[in-house]
């Protein structure tokens, strides 16, 4: 009988030409992704909803993603990436058009989730793409530079989704339309992206099972350590791949820097999703345009774009537990103050900070959560620090609507102060153990 070899790691130009199309496709699905969540916003205040209608809404696009991330996690560990990926990108060309047909309120909410569901698969993939492809000490890089395209992604979206409702000049439900069905064409670029990533290192270990832990691999994960090799690495034998991706996910939650890793991304994501839910509505009330809400939401993504190019030098400079503290603490303050604001001018300055700090949350905590989780697990606690993500993207929408119903349109904007505050809060003890 004899035992097949394992597959070799891809060489540096091919890692390089999977990271660069992957980037691509990342840019692409956020694209499309932030262009449909403002004027999913938009479509429901069409359909005669209100803000409370918007925040549930709003939550159902991770409702299923909180019982399904974690198994997907486990299947990318298992090296089925690749499927994820494809099945990821039909779903993100059919949720636009799916979104442009339905007429109701609950017909958008369901839409909405099954939405959802591709853009969870996506995001599982890529970050287990990730981890692949990065040597050690590359993973703040390679995180960084990923969500940087997520950011650019996130910018061009809200501009493409204002530019679209503005030149349509119709009803603002047809304007809707317009928006969604321009992102389902532009969603196809993702899936071209992702089908030539899954060719590139088709046969090679970055698309096979996560190895476990060795006292070596410690050694080169951990932050002290020094970057002896950039080869990611590949299951030895077959007992290695067998045992990937088995272990308890709920029981990495053990480890307390994981589980604080996971509330900061809670938090993080919050505050990005309650500002796009939830600016649209402000902007109503205060007599913005589509058009301009777009800009401002831009704003944010394109300096959260900057920020996250140069993470890794900032994290050399500061520190990655300073960072987060750091920039919990000015998002907190300028949540608070976005209600206060008065003008363009104003909101445009409070959109540059959070464009600043709101986007160094994600990728800090990937890498995070990367170095504490083991290695046969690392898909498995990146999925679950998804989960926590989704809970989030459920439950702030849904209770920033109880908020709003209470003290109103400055209700999730207090909300998700809050919520960073307390992030910012829960690093500092590790700051002086450091």
């Amino acid at each position: 009988m004899t035992t097949r070899a394992p597959a070799a790691p891809p060489r540096r130009h091919v890692r390089r030409r999977a990271l660069a199309l992957l980037l691509i496709g990342t840019t692409v699905v956020h694209t499309t992704m932030f262009l449909a969540k403002p004027i999913v916003s938009y479509r429901v205040l069409a359909l005669g909803g209100d803000e409370f209608d918007v925040g549930v809404v709003a939550a159902a696009s991770a409702l299923l993603p909180i019982f399904l991330a974690i198994p997907m996690g486990r299947f990318s560990d298992r090296g089925r990436a690749p499927v994820l990926l494809v099945s990821g990108g039909v779903v993100l060309i059919a949720g636009p058009f799916g979104l442009a047909n339905v007429e109701s309120i609950l017909g958008v909410g369901l839409v909405n989730a099954a939405y959802g569901f591709g853009l969870l698969a996506l995001m599982v993939a890529g970050q287990a793409v990730v981890v692949a492809l990065s040597g050690p000490g590359e993973h703040d890089r390679n995180f960084g530079w990923f969500t940087a395209s997520a950011s650019l992604g996130q910018m061009l979206g809200p501009l493409l989704g204002g530019w679209v409702m503005g030149a349509s000049s119709g009803p603002l439900l047809a304007d809707t339309t317009a928006a969604f069905l321009t992102g389902g064409g532009v969603a196809v670029g993702a899936l071209l992206a992702y089908g030539l990533v899954v060719v590139v290192l088709r046969g090679s270990a970055a698309f096979g099972p996560s190895v476990p832990e060795t006292s070596s691999s410690r050694a080169a994960g951990s932050r002290s350590a020094p970057a002896t090799s950039a080869t990611p690495d590949i299951p030895s034998n077959r007992h290695d791949a067998d045992s990937a991706g088995r272990g308890s996910a709920l029981g990495l939650l053990r480890n307390r820097q994981l589980a604080v890793a996971v509330f900061v991304s809670f938090a993080f994501i919050s505050g990005v999703d309650l500002l796009i839910a939830y600016l649209p509505v402000y902007g109503e009330h205060a007599g913005l345009s589509p058009s301009l809400v777009g800009t401002m939401l831009a704003i944010r993504a394109g300096l959260s774009f900057v920020t996250r190019l140069f993470l890794d030098a900032l994290v050399r400079f500061a520190g990655r537990l300073v960072v987060i503290v750091v920039s919990a603490a000015v998002a907190t303050a300028t949540m608070l103050t976005i209600v206060a604001s008065s003008g363009p001018f104003m909101l445009g300055v409070l959109m540059v900070l959070l464009g600043l700090t709101l986007g160094l949350g994600q990728p800090l905590t990937m890498t995070w959560v990367v170095e504490q989780a083991p290695r046969r697990l690392r898909a498995t606690a990146l999925a679950l620090r998804i989960t926590g993500n989704r809970v989030a993207q459920t439950t702030a929408p849904a209770l920033a609507g109880g908020f709003s119903s209470i003290i109103g349109v400055a209700g999730p904007f207090v909300l998700a102060a809050l919520l960073l505050g307390a992030a910012g809060a829960s690093v500092v003890p590790f700051l002086r153990n450091r």
